[in-house]
């Protein structure tokens, strides 16, 4: 049977298939249905119809990213069919126009994001090896280490995105009309990226920091991505009316993502005690991304209307998306930290402690380890 950790009464328990499963998030995660263990001890009380089963959680999560992958890539294929976007080497006018590489601004932030990737590998290296006599006794201390992988995979992503627009590939010309020019440079690298990235950012939030089941962090994920397509397309369609009524639609599908993830918070205040490591800090991070994406539509539009550049956009853009990763990265960076300084004060606050079949665990953290191969008697 699998190692129970017991700990103080307003502690958590990590402890047998049937308690508490400790990695779906750092530091928290919903339980249903788990007994409290020694008399003294509780856990975290579960959402109604969680699952703390690893299984489950594998399972919830290969379906929503198999869903709005193909969900988005579906509504992409069609809106591309739809709108026909033309290279803008293709069209004379945006051929003539200055483009805007942002060489001076991408040639830096490659650099930087390259560098923030590798010591972010670096660091989850060191703590994944340094967390090992803890794997094998901690139920589900792996699955913490999911946020920093996805968190290097947005730099990846960032560093193509740049890449692309320091090279100029992927501009495209708008329709004749928009913006008031004859045919504007729109700079898809950086939708087709966010069509990425911003699902990353999403479920970080929601799932690894809010602990929300999959079914809830599905919906604003594949209502964020489609309103992103359809923002990319509105660029591409020249009737005034139907141009204009998908940015509507857009901006209302980003109003009811947002409140999707407000409800994200409102039932993660409720479940979670107040003492939970960074509990603010995961609730700030949910209405972080909220203040942000807000923020980008204003830059949207205001390119739209005519009122910035096609430069002024794109340095926008790109100054955003780079500052938006890394504030999430120093963010996690917190959370973790904090989540392992948690986990040994409860371990080093708690004597030996055994189950049926069980191992010991050790009065301090540097024992763990031996600890790992001691089986006490039943």
């Amino acid at each position: 049977s699998r190692t129970r950790i017991g700990l103080r009464r307003d502690r958590l328990i990590v402890g047998s298939p049937s308690a508490r499963d400790f990695g779906a998030m750092p530091g928290f995660e919903r339980n249903s249905g788990a007994e409290q263990q020694d008399g003294g001890y509780e856990q975290l009380a579960a959402g109604e119809g969680a699952q703390a089963s690893s299984t489950g959680g594998d399972d919830g999560a290969l379906k929503t990213v198999g869903c709005v992958l193909v969900a988005t890539l579906a509504s992409l294929l069609a809106a591309w069919l739809s709108v026909r976007p033309r290279p803008c080497e293709g069209v004379e006018e945006c051929a003539q126009t200055e483009l805007f590489s942002a060489s001076d601004l991408s040639g830096y932030a490659v650099c930087a994001l390259a560098t923030a990737l590798l010591m972010e590998a670096v660091s989850l290296t060191l703590t994944w090896v340094s967390a090992g006599p803890l794997r094998g006794v901690v139920r589900g201390l792996q699955r913490i280490f999911v946020p920093p992988l996805l968190l290097c995979l947005t730099f990846v992503v960032l560093i193509w995105e740049n890449t692309c627009v320091e090279g100029l590939f992927l501009v495209h010309a708008a329709a004749p009309g928009v913006a008031g020019d004859g045919a504007r440079p729109v700079y898809s690298a950086i939708y087709f990226e966010w069509l990425i990235n911003v699902p990353i950012l999403l479920m970080l939030s929601g799932r690894f920091a809010l602990a929300r089941p999959w079914m809830e962090v599905f919906r604003p994920v594949l209502v964020t991505n489609l309103y992103i397509v359809l923002s990319w397309s509105a660029f591409f369609v020249k009737p005034v009316g139907p141009r204009w009524a998908a940015i509507v639609v857009a901006f209302a599908m980003y109003g009811w993502a947002s409140i999707d993830m407000v409800v994200w918070v409102r039932r993660f205040l409720a479940e979670t005690p107040k003492d939970l490591p960074s509990r603010k800090t995961r609730c700030f991070l949910a209405f972080g991304l909220i203040a942000v994406f807000f923020v980008y539509g204003l830059v949207y539009l205001a390119s739209m209307t005519g009122l910035i550049a096609s430069g002024i956009e794109l340095r926008g853009f790109v100054i955003m998306d780079i500052g938006v990763k890394l504030n999430i990265l120093l963010i996690f960076v917190g959370i973790r930290s904090s989540q392992f300084y948690d986990l040994v004060v409860d371990l080093l606050a708690n004597n030996r402690v055994h189950d049926q079949g069980g191992y010991a665990i050790a009065d301090t953290f540097a024992e763990i380890g031996e600890a790992r191969a001691l089986q006490l008697p039943q």
